[in-house]
């Protein structure tokens, strides 16, 4: 078979023996003049001597090359801002694999294939272990979302390292393809067969120098591969992260809508409020007469909700706030929480709808058990939301206008460094409260809302919200992003209906 190969292709044959001879013609007259001048032990221990000190040299060059990796890909190997628990904890995974993969060579695609796979199982089994085939966890969207994002990539960078990429046609493609399909093998047999004779022949005349020969080029193969090290460390790095980080974002869910797919999310989230950039929900939560009311009032610069010693809001109300110098936000005055059951569970509802939660408590409430009995169920929900963000809380402590001296109120407090007793008073009201609903002080902000005076420390709570702001929106795009996963009713009877239709187009289409 290989005779009747090389018969029909003779004429390419002779123009690569053409066109090679003179080079293999140099080498046969090299050996032959180190032979003739007795040179050959002398290059025979000069080789030796570069191929011993090769050695420590291609270690040193292989621990730069993957050191600079790193340093070079450090903003690739950081984390997603918007991933959450489980997310980081399988892209710490992924750079454990990455630190441990020694670079591919380019002529390995079933170790290239094998790495992927063994990245995505490891992804996978991170968001899904009980499922017996995790890596197949992920919907027929999510997927097809994922190979638009990566074509996308490819082409960027594409365009960015392929010189001439934007002449190259799929003829040429298929040309190459035609060449290397027709010629390919017989170019192939015939470089081994020649380059086989040429040994033998080489070994024949001259053993010792064969011999110095094969291993230099040994060597020379060795340093080969240790000159394109740095080059395929960085690719290998560079492509077990991005097989990771996409891996990620199919099973995290973070696939299953498109942009304009959240879009449209968000404007149902909205209820028929005004979509303007989407505001985040605010959470008003506090015990009955905690100052809620008066708080949101005071936010709104308006009367929003009435204010009295009784319990103002028997259901969740919504309020749109849009003030000039502030963030537009979506205000939800809670009814005022006491040991009812009822309340404990519209309040889990709202925690899953909200993106900030304030929660307001009056500095001259002493039973903190309420407070912290439903605040501690908040927080065990939000623990164990691995895959999302639970809403940040702050706290809003009003009534810090009645603390002893309630003769005295003549604002502003320094509360960092109190030295009045007002001051001392509010700082030891912050602390108390920080201690029996384990929080931070920083989390909380001492407000005052007197009948008849001006609000205090209102701009400070504004900061506030707004350096939550960020980490709000992330919390508002993971509750979209989840809450739109399953079908819809809607969306799965309009996709009968065009199944349907195309059907019938079909069967009556002559």
């Amino acid at each position: 078979m290989k005779y009747m190969v090389l018969r029909r292709y003779w004429p390419e044959a002779l123009l690569f023996l053409t066109v090679a001879l003179p080079w293999l013609s140099l080498l046969a007259l090299g050996s032959v003049w180190l032979w003739q001048g007795g040179h050959v032990w002398a290059w025979a221990i000069a080789a030796a001597i570069l191929g011993l000190l090769a050695w420590p040299l291609s270690r040193l060059v292989r621990h730069r090359a993957n050191q600079e990796a790193r340093l070079a890909l450090g903003d690739a190997a950081e984390p997603s801002h918007d991933w959450y628990v489980v997310e980081r904890e399988a892209w710490a995974e992924v750079l454990a694999i990455a630190d441990a993969t020694a670079p591919f060579a380019f002529t390995e695609p079933e170790r290239l294939t094998a790495a992927a796979r063994d990245i995505v199982e490891v992804v996978a089994s991170r968001f899904h272990p009980e499922a017996p085939t995790a890596w197949a966890q992920f919907s027929l969207p999510e997927l097809l979302l994922l190979t638009e994002r990566l074509c996308r990539d490819i082409r960027r960078e594409a365009l960015r390292h392929i010189p001439g990429v934007r002449a190259i046609r799929l003829s040429h493609l298929l040309w190459a393809h035609q060449q290397n399909k027709r010629y390919g093998s017989v170019a192939r047999t015939g470089w081994r067969v020649g380059f086989g004779l040429w040994r033998i022949i080489r070994g024949t005349l001259n053993p010792l120098q064969a011999v110095g020969q094969e291993t230099s080029s040994i060597f020379m193969e060795n340093a080969a591969k240790v000159l394109s090290y740095r080059l395929r460390a960085y690719a290998t790095r560079l492509l077990v992260l991005e097989i990771g980080r996409a891996a990620i974002d199919l099973y995290a869910g973070r696939l299953a809508l498109s942009d304009e797919e959240i879009g449209a999310a968000r404007a149902r989230d909205m209820a028929g409020v005004l979509d303007r950039g989407a505001p985040v929900r605010i959470v008003l939560v506090g015990q009955v007469n905690a100052g809620k009311s008066s708080l949101l009032n005071a936010l709104a610069q308006e009367i929003r909700s009435a204010v009295g010693p009784l319990p103002a809001t028997s259901d969740a109300k919504e309020y749109l706030l849009e003030l000039e110098g502030h963030p537009a936000v979506t205000v939800v005055d809670m009814p005022g929480l006491d040991e009812r059951a009822a309340l404990a569970s519209g309040l889990r509802a709202q925690a899953e709808r909200a993106d900030l939660i304030i929660w307001v408590a009056s500095a001259t409430q002493p039973a903190r058990g309420p407070d912290r009995k439903l605040l501690d169920d908040v927080r065990s929900w939000a623990g164990a939301q691995l895959a999302r963000r639970p809403p940040p809380v702050l706290l809003a402590l009003t009534h810090i206008d009645e603390l002893r001296p309630a003769a005295e109120w003549a604002p502003p407090y320094d509360v960092t460094a109190p030295t009045g007793p007002k001051a001392r008073a509010i700082r030891s009201a912050v602390n108390a409260v920080a201690a029996a609903l384990d929080l931070r002080v920083d989390r909380i902000v001492p407000v005052a809302m007197p009948p008849g005076r001006e609000s205090y420390n209102l701009d400070a709570l504004w900061a506030r919200i707004a350096v939550e702001l960020d980490e709000a929106k992330l919390v508002q795009l993971d509750r979209i992003r989840v809450g739109q996963q399953g079908p819809r009713p809607r969306e799965l009877a309009d996709q009968v209906g065009n199944a349907l239709r195309t059907i019938v187009k079909g069967i009556a289409k002559p």
